[in-house]
């Protein structure tokens, strides 16, 4: 099988997946796929000057099936002189008390473990058994669920895990080849009934749709390897480029990440989605947040204006906030804002209350505040203006509307959690008009350009 392996090595090469002094340490389930891969290295590892070590993991899901590939995988390393680390891990236990997707918690614990045997063997490489065939149902999962890969198409043949890299040696062939190889050196394998299990779309796919795509084309797994490799190179440049625009545009306080709309809008449609998927990587996980397409276009929409107020929760109670052009992104907060002291605004800046400050002064000319709003309306010279909680009662009048809302009505609309409603601020003049509702809505008293009779100017600054 000189073809198979020379395949092999031409990949491993290419990605430049080994180097002289490498310990790698192998993924190994106990199925034809891994035992096959133990098996290469460990043919090759004299050649190259790595030492390979096996680790395997049992999910306890399969009794007395999994705890026998448990036993084989340990039995076969040691035959073939490979140090070879194991452990039992209760997944049914820990599903049972934390709960959580099956497939999704087993990776994770499984992963951990692996995290745990690199740092204890020193071990500068981790190979998984990841082939052809898995890539191409890789790509065609992501494409069937909707979700968006971060700054990735596929797998890819090596990237950063722990202290050293996780690297797919096998990307370069298929099952076929890989099932030809194990025959022809009588490598010894156990086979998974897991994987006949129509439950998990994976194996739909594998089963049912594989088969008609090699059909048309026998080498359309191969083909979306390249294809995959092209595209990963294209994704990196257009990240690396996205990650320095973005870097540029956020500020981040106190948890919180602020931009402008108007300067996220000027650049590229390629480089605004993935700023999109950066932005939401600092809010969270994306490995536990799913991020679909729709998501993204909804943050990129939300920010192809200037004007107006707009709301998006987000997953795990976060949220994005527009107002007009600053953006914020943050956690929602799920209790009442804090009790508000009624508080005269003048021209003096206001303490800071809910990340801002206010001050109204005459419309004079005046220095270009940052990161601020202003407010242009009509008062009478000796009209005294306050900030204060919502009041039983508010109302305000929107522009289009010939009647004033209910402020309570206002916000069921914009779906403001209720805890919040009842102490959220406001800005009046002493005749009780209300003139602002920070963070959600202006009255049409107030304009962001001067009319004729606007005496007034109310300053709004982000902090």
């Amino acid at each position: 099988m000189k073809g198979f392996q020379a395949v092999l090595m031409q990949h491993m090469n290419k990605h430049q997946l080994l180097q002289t002094g490498d310990k790698v340490l192998v993924g190994c389930s106990g199925g034809i796929d891994s035992m096959v891969l133990l098996y290469f290295l460990n043919s090759i590892k004299a050649d190259l000057g790595i030492s390979v070590a096996a680790v395997h993991v049992d999910h306890m899901l399969r009794g007395e099936e999994s705890d026998k590939d448990r036993l084989f995988t340990e039995k076969i390393a040691k035959q073939w002189g490979i140090e070879c680390f194991s452990r039992a891990i209760p997944i049914p236990a820990i599903l049972e008390k934390r709960g959580g997707n099956k497939q999704q918690v087993c990776r994770t614990e499984r992963y951990n473990y692996f995290l745990e045997v690199m740092k204890q063997t020193g071990a500068t490489k981790f190979a998984t058994a990841h082939h052809a065939d898995d890539q191409l149902e890789t790509i065609l999962m992501s494409g069937v669920r909707g979700s968006l890969q971060d700054g990735s198409f596929g797998m890819l043949a090596s990237r950063p895990f722990g202290n050293g890299q996780l690297i797919r040696p096998l990307l370069a062939v298929v099952k076929e080849q890989i099932s030809a190889y194990a025959k022809s050196l009588n490598i010894p394998y156990r086979e998974d009934s897991s994987n006949a299990e129509a439950a998990y779309t994976r194996n739909r796919l594998r089963q049912n749709v594989l088969p008609l795509l090699k059909e048309e084309n026998s080498k359309v797994s191969q083909n979306f390897v390249e294809l995959a490799e092209d595209m990963q190179q294209d994704q990196q440049f257009l990240q690396e480029l996205a990650q320095q625009k973005l870097q540029q545009l956020i500020r981040i306080e106190s948890g919180k990440v602020f931009l402008s709309a108007k300067s996220f809008r000027v650049e590229a449609h390629a480089l605004q989605k993935r700023m999109v998927l950066l932005l939401l990587n600092y809010l969270y996980n994306p490995k536990q947040v799913p991020l679909t397409r729709q998501l993204v276009e909804q943050m990129q929409e939300m920010m192809q204006s200037s004007s107006g107020t707009v709301f998006l929760h987000l997953p795990q109670h976060y949220i994005a906030i527009r107002q007009y052009d600053t953006v914020l992104l943050g956690r929602q907060s799920q209790e009442a804002v804090a009790e508000l002291t009624t508080i005269n605004i003048t021209a003096d800046w206001t303490p800071i209350f809910d990340g801002r400050r206010f001050k109204v002064i005459p419309t004079v000319p005046q220095e270009q505040i940052e990161d601020s709003t202003t407010w242009y309306f009509q008062a009478p010279e000796t009209a005294s203006f306050f900030l204060r909680n919502r009041k039983p009662g508010d109302r305000i009048l929107l522009t289009g509307m010939n009647h004033p809302k209910k402020l309570s009505r206002l916000m069921i609309d914009e779906k403001i959690p209720v805890p919040m409603r009842e102490s959220w601020p406001v800005i009046t003049t002493d005749k009780n008009e209300l003139l602002l509702v920070p963070g959600l809505r202006p009255s049409a008293l107030v304009s962001r350009q001067k009319r004729d009779g606007d005496n007034w100017v109310l300053i709004e600054q982000l902090l």
